[in-house]
């Protein structure tokens, strides 16, 4: 549900190099020597040079040994005392101002019904938290309610069957592109245009939604689509939310069986080859169903807790609470390529925070190596490795920035338009013969 794939904003990067035990030597320094007598020694010396040569030998084992056994021991000594003071969670940010509200909506989520909620109030709810519950609700409902019976009165207008789906997702649809003014209601509507300006939400996490949109009249691939749901669940039409690299859209089925995907952020109507055709969907996220797909109601929740952590993080940062939301939105949706990259960055992050205070610099092989007398955080460093693992199982690759606008652009390409154009005559003429 995220306009970027870095999840809300955040990129994914690459993990730690794998790092080995040091392996010490066998012997002190300069131990060969005793140990490799010279070949051509003179054999007069006889059997008493040998046994005081074997008893040096003896002795500067002994020697070392004791030396080294010191040196463990002081070593060891430093590292747990050292490890005593060392903190291995990321510092809470539960005592910030303004925290507090997404641990409230947290509790509330949690008692959702995942088969039966309103992504209105869900979405709301997340939204406010970022501002402090300092959003109007009632305004906001009104907001909803109202547009819902603007749309509802162009389809009477039309002479549109009410019933029918595809009827309810043509106008819809047509409320998102095109000019639309309806006999008695005073404002003529304007289409939603998509807001270039900090589209992935790194300066201004609020760019990413349903509030601003409403607000400004512009969106992205993320606040579009729920702005779609959020109506489609008010005028009863039956929509899906999908997912693309750094993409989200929406996806409905006709009364005859086939499906549309809507383009909002361009107002066209696209076939799936093109989304395939982007070149970032491997042969392995199709298989682990990690794109495409129509999102059930308990999906699209685990998306809403993947936004409620990106949020919070983007407000305050990582800590445990992030980590929280994070498994419970893996737990109902253990494939969610968004969930699972909040959760590498999330475990990157604490490793990073050990790993500072324990004054090791991951970029050195002798601090990759340093690590590895700290078991705590040899674990973090596993948990960050394992998570990476999972991600690339999935099938998730990169698509970086300029590629996904290049992507996106390719909409206007005359190809591209002639079949969107002959999807929406596919699309109009299903509408007609379901009014007649």
């Amino acid at each position: 549900m995220l306009c970027a794939m870095h999840v809300n904003g955040q990129s994914i990067t690459p993990g730690l190099p794998e790092i080995k035990p040091p392996v010490p030597s066998l012997y002190p320094a300069g131990m060969n020597s005793f140990l490799n007598p010279s070949a051509n020694q003179s054999s007069s010396t006889g059997n008493d040079y040998q046994r005081r040569q074997n008893e040096q030998i003896m002795n500067e084992v002994d020697k070392n040994e004791k030396l080294r056994e010191q040196t463990m021991q002081s070593v060891q000594s430093d590292i747990k005392e050292l490890s005593s003071t060392i903190h291995y969670d990321l510092p809470s940010w539960s005592k910030m101002p303004g925290s507090k509200y997404y641990r409230e909506v947290f509790d509330q989520m949690l008692n959702i019904d995942i088969d039966n909620y309103s992504v209105k109030d869900v979405n709301f709810q997340i939204e406010n938290a970022y501002f402090e519950n300092q959003l109007n609700k009632e305004e906001f409902d009104r907001t909803i309610k109202q547009t819902a019976e603007f749309i509802l009165a162009k389809m009477k207008e039309k002479n549109f069957d009410l019933n029918s789906n595809t009827a309810k997702n043509f106008v819809l649809f047509e409320f998102f592109t095109q000019p639309m003014q309806v006999k008695g209601f005073k404002d003529k509507h304007f289409p939603i245009k998509y807001d270039f300006e900090d589209y992935w939400g790194k300066e201004d996490w609020s760019k990413m939604f349903v509030t601003k949109l409403l607000r400004t009249n512009t969106g992205q691939c993320h606040s579009m689509p729920l702005l779609y749901l959020t109506l489609a669940e008010a005028i009863g039409a039956e929509a899906y939310l999908s997912l693309s690299p750094n993409h989200s859209y929406i996806k409905f089925q006709d009364e005859k069986g086939k499906w549309y995907n809507l383009e909002l952020t361009n107002g066209m109507l696209t076939v799936s080859s093109f989304i395939l055709n982007s070149g970032y969907i491997t042969a392995e996220a199709m298989q682990n169903k990690i794109y495409m797909q129509n999102l059930t109601k308990q999906q699209l929740l685990s998306q809403f807790y993947t936004d409620l952590a990106s949020g919070y993080l983007h407000k305050f940062g990582y800590d445990e609470f992030v980590d929280m939301v994070i498994n419970k939105a893996l737990e109902l949706y253990p494939t969610s390529i968004n969930a699972n990259m909040v959760k590498a960055n999330y475990n990157e992050a604490r490793l990073k925070y050990v790993a500072k205070n324990l004054g090791i610099d991951t970029q050195t092989q002798e601090g990759r190596n340093k690590i590895l007398y700290y078991p705590k955080a040899i674990e973090i460093l596993q948990q960050m490795h394992g998570q990476y693992k999972v991600i690339d199982d999935l099938g998730f690759q990169v698509m970086p920035a300029d590629a996904y606008e290049k992507w996106l652009g390719s909409l206007k390409e005359t190809e591209k338009r002639e079949e969107s154009e002959k999807l929406a005559k596919q699309f109009k003429g299903t509408i007609i013969k379901l009014k007649n």
